[in-house]
Order: structure tokens, then sequence, then C-alpha cells
């Protein structure tokens, strides 16, 4: 079973994950301020964010973690009716913030967000998505 590096708890990722490499709410302030100068509608900026931000955050993750990690972004696009804007979105019911420093009437197309994220990693960890798609899954 892979489980949460270093713990013993069961792998189980979300792509809501993925987002935590822009939250700045434990960051010094240049790195918010580095980060809020980059326009996340801009491809590249958006760009920048993916690669610098949310992949660079994901580094403590092994090969066989960023291989599931990127099934479940798959699955979700595939989703034709997943609300990407949520990701976005505080949620005031159970007062959990969004990891991003953007507020959800900013991100035009939170899907595409995505599917640019998605893209991006299987370019920049083909590597290690290569590796992990040729082990047996059931030693891990």
């Amino acid at each position: 079973m892979l489980t949460v590096p270093f713990t013993d708890l069961p792998y189980q990722p979300t792509i809501a994950s993925l987002l935590a490499g822009i939250d700045t709410e434990y960051k010094n302030e240049n790195y918010k301020i580095a980060l809020l100068k980059l326009d996340p509608n801009n491809h590249s900026d958006r760009k920048t964010i993916i690669t610098d931000y949310i992949l660079h955050h994901q580094n403590h993750l092994t090969y066989r973690h960023k291989l599931v990690l990127i099934e479940e972004l798959k699955k979700t696009i595939t989703e034709k009716e997943y609300d990407f804007n949520s990701l976005f979105e505080y949620n005031y019911d159970t007062e959990e913030y969004s990891s991003s420093p953007w507020p959800a009437n900013e991100i035009i197309t939170p899907r595409s967000f995505f599917e640019d994220i998605l893209n991006t990693a299987q370019i920049v960890w083909n590597d290690d998505l290569v590796k992990a798609a040729l082990e047996d899954r059931s030693t891990w």
C-alpha cells in the first residue's frame, strides 16, 4: 500500500493538494510578493506558477506518488461537471480557505488551470511517471 510520505497513512491524493504550493498563509513575505506579481490567467505567468510553485512544492513526493496524483488529476478532469472553481473559493460552510492567493473570480478558466498543471506535470515528471507506470502496483 502506498502511504503518505513519512507516515503509515494510506496515500489518497486530491487535486486540491496541488494548490498547496501557492498557499501563502505561512510563507515569508518575499514568497507572497513574488507569487502575487504573477497573473494566473497569463499563459507565461501560469507556466511559472505551475512549474516553480505548484510542481516544485510536490518535490517531496516519490515517483509513485506523482503517478497516483496525476492519475487522480486526469480522472477529475474527465468529469465534465466537476467544479474546479470551488478549489479557488473560501468554503464558508466548513470555514476552509482555499490555498489560492487569488480569489475564485480572478481565475478566468479554473478547469484549464488544472489542465495546464496536468500537461506541465506530464512533461516535467515524465521520467518518474514512466518509471512508476512500469512497476507492479501490488508491490507498493
